[in-house]
């Protein structure tokens, strides 16, 4: 008789991780559930969670053929459609991408290794589609620049100023992913303000797709690992085969990086798959100092909003210094 239940006492996570482990699957601590399919006490199929990513999915060899990973699938839907959460995705091996295309999901990425797949329902396409039509370009060559701004720093507008200055159209997908000090409300409103001066630059969130837990989740965690390469490169494909293709990109910019290693090897990746679609521009520097945000972050938390004043256009300057600003530290 199967029944089911969470994984929560360690003996039962590492159970389930040895299931997921002998079936050839990567471990991922990223999780916050994991669920077991036992029959009486034998553990025969796992999955676990991450935010509205599925992963881990593993059914025990001698019980292949008994649509356990359709169980698995269903009983991790129906744990996110208690949270609301009605958009999901799913990592798996590419040999079994076509398992979970007969369980309603579609695929978005593939390489070697590793595919992302997504539930049916507004699709990325959908989605990019839609977004693309509150969009009004000019004719002519299109860039792009994916940034989080966490805070909006003059490094930042300098990257912008210069794609503006050298291209027909700008988009700026801002990272979406509420993983950052600053909500994305904020950056989002200190963008707008900040760069409102120019007529050739567009704002866009960057949706699930991009630099998000599902296409990057070890990017804020700031880890260098094998898998955290394995995501970058499955981010910037997706970016090469949907972003750049729907909404006609033709370049994409971003700013050369001497002190964050995760972020250097990012750049290395998008040099790597975009060639010469890839334009780097150096970093802005000031008082010896390269303008970053880490840099702005730490100063704010340690409220030397005097220090940190060179580095900040003025409407992150006013928003640091309010008690809203300084309340997210507090938090």
């Amino acid at each position: 008789m199967l029944h089911i239940r969470d994984c929560i006492l360690q003996h039962e996570k590492d159970q389930a991780f040895a299931l997921v482990q002998s079936q050839g699957l990567h471990i991922d601590e990223k999780i916050d559930l994991t669920i077991g399919i036992y029959d009486e006490t034998e553990l025969v199929a796992t999955g676990s969670l991450y935010a509205n990513v599925l992963k881990m999915i593993a059914i025990d060899p001698k019980r292949q053929g008994e649509n356990l990973t359709a169980l698995v699938v269903q009983t991790l839907i129906d744990r996110l459609n208690e949270r609301h959460i009605t958009k999901y995705f799913i990592y798996t091996k590419p040999e079994y991408v076509a398992i979970f295309s007969s369980l309603h999901f579609s695929l978005i990425i593939q390489t070697d290794t590793i595919a992302l797949l997504e539930n049916a329902t507004y699709t990325i396409r959908e989605r990019l589609t839609d977004l693309k039509k509150t969009l009004k370009l000019e004719r002519g060559t299109t860039a792009s620049i994916v940034m989080n701004c966490n805070p909006v720093t003059k490094g930042h507008l300098y990257l912008i100023e210069k794609c503006a200055s050298q291209q027909d159209n700008v988009i700026i997908f801002l990272v979406e992913e509420n993983l950052s000090v600053y909500p994305f409300s904020v950056r989002y409103r200190l963008l707008k303000k900040a760069t409102s001066h120019y007529r050739n630059v567009h704002i866009l969130p960057s949706t699930p797709y991009i630099i998000s837990a599902a296409t990057f989740p070890t990017y804020f965690l700031k880890e260098i690992n094998q898998a955290s390469q394995m995501f970058m490169d499955l981010d910037i494909m997706i970016f090469k085969q949907y972003f750049m293709d729907i909404f006609n990109i033709d370049f994409r910019y971003a700013g050369t990086e001497p002190l964050d290693a995760m972020t250097r090897q990012y750049n290395e990746t998008m040099h790597r798959i975009l060639k010469d679609q890839w334009i780097s521009i150096d970093r802005l520097a000031k008082d010896h100092h390269i303008v970053s945000a880490s840099l702005v972050r730490r100063l704010a938390r340690d409220q030397k909003f005097k220090s940190l004043k060179p580095f900040v256009p003025g409407v992150t300057y006013r928003f640091l210094v309010s008690k809203k600003g300084k309340a997210l530290f507090k938090s």
